[in-house]
């Protein structure tokens, strides 16, 4: 009883040290980072920015109120490392960066043909990045001009990029962690998305994606691929939802426009007595007739197959043609063949995997697609033709 008044004392204290928040900022103290940029100034230093809401100027726009202020701004800082820029950048914000709802980051062309390599361990340490952040290239001009674009449909213009990719069939907040996987694996080479700024016919600037950025292993831009060769990139990786291209029927005379979806992809490699490797890629999917130029009425089982019989062999030569490019252009294998190759001939692998960058360009391709053609739309034969100019 007598050590009574003690407990209850160092229970209190428990109470009073052990509860509550100690290191909490509160949220008049922080600055929301929604995207940011680094790009290569002349003088061989790093230029970093940031676009961060502006919190008041957000709830004058959802009352609609005057002024005409952006709903964001923009800072910047540059140093010797991407440590410095970020710390000069500091100097001038009165509230901490917070950068958990960042979901974009913007590359300049002339820093990714440089290199990343240096700018990758300060991302990798810091938790403040998020694992399902997207990273883009911006062809052509710098990260900090891509912050500037306004958009009209958004009100925070950094989430821009994040919609079009999804809206296009691509996948969304995978390209940082896609890109830090790949370069840890042997042989393969990372990509990044790619956007551009473009005008319209109003001269007014917005933001395009445009394709895919293809990286060597010493992290430097190689080239490009744009939206379609990109698109059948990702098909073989099985990472696209959509895609919808227009292809020439030569023995009907006009084109025809179709919508892929549910796409499959195989790839079946073999290695020849003579140590030469051949991979076998087999894609599939599900096509949906939107547009038809020709004079064929598709009702017609045997207008529906020629049909598909042609998109399916143009297609073929379209995606051999892209990996022919990469091959012979950029030498770098960003389609996982090196990957397929190890699962199923791993003895081989082990053989041929230190000399792969020299092998993979002379790799034997072969490509078979197979888009089944299921769906024709609301009408059989085309409107614009006349009656008596329809092949049944």
């Amino acid at each position: 009883m007598k050590h009574r008044p003690t407990a209850i004392i160092l229970l209190l204290s428990c109470i009073v040290i052990t509860t509550g928040c100690w290191d909490r900022i509160e949220i008049s103290d922080r600055v929301f980072d929604l995207a940011a940029s680094a790009d290569l100034n002349e003088n061989g230093t790093t230029l970093i920015a940031a676009q961060f809401i502006a919190p008041s100027k957000i709830e004058q726009s959802s009352k609609g109120g005057a002024g005409g202020d952006k709903p964001y701004f923009i800072e910047s800082g540059s140093g010797k490392t991407p440590l410095e820029a970020i710390q000069r950048m500091r100097q001038k914000l009165s509230r901490i960066i917070t950068r958990g709802h960042r979901r974009n980051y913007y590359f300049g062309e002339k820093l990714a043909k440089h290199g990343v390599k240096d700018l990758l361990d300060a991302f990798t340490r810091d938790p403040g990045n998020r694992m399902r952040l997207d990273i883009w290239v911006v062809k052509g001009n710098t990260g900090l001009h891509a912050l500037q674009v306004p958009y009209p449909l958004e009100k925070i213009p950094s989430v821009a990029p994040l919609k079009i990719h999804k809206a296009v069939g691509g996948t969304a907040g995978t390209t940082y962690l896609d890109f830090i996987m790949t370069s840890s694996t042997e042989g393969e080479c990372p990509t990044l998305p790619v956007v551009d700024i473009v005008t319209g016919n109003t001269q007014t600037k917005t933001i395009r994606f445009y394709g895919r950025a293809i990286f060597n292993h010493d992290y430097k831009l190689v080239g490009y691929l744009n939206f379609v060769e990109g698109a059948y990139r990702q098909w073989i990786l099985k990472r696209i939802s959509y895609l919808d291209l227009v292809e020439y029927v030569p023995k009907a005379g006009g084109s025809v426009g179709v919508v892929v979806t549910k796409f499959g992809s195989k790839l079946k490699s073999s290695v020849t007595q003579e140590n030469k490797l051949k991979m076998e890629i087999e894609l599939s999917g599900l096509g949906h007739i939107v547009e038809n130029n020709t004079n064929l009425d598709l009702i017609e089982l045997k207008n529906l197959n020629l049909v598909q019989n042609s998109i399916n062999e143009k297609m073929s030569e379209h995606v051999l043609k892209m990996i022919t490019k990469v091959q012979k252009q950029y030498g770098t294998d960003v389609f996982g063949f090196i990957q397929a190759l190890n699962r199923q001939h791993p003895r081989e692998w082990s053989k041929l995997k230190g000399r792969w960058d020299q092998i993979f360009p002379n790799i034997e391709v072969t490509v078979k697609v197979n888009v089944n053609l299921k769906y024709i739309g609301l009408v059989g034969p085309p409107l614009q033709f006349k009656e008596s100019e329809v092949r049944k």
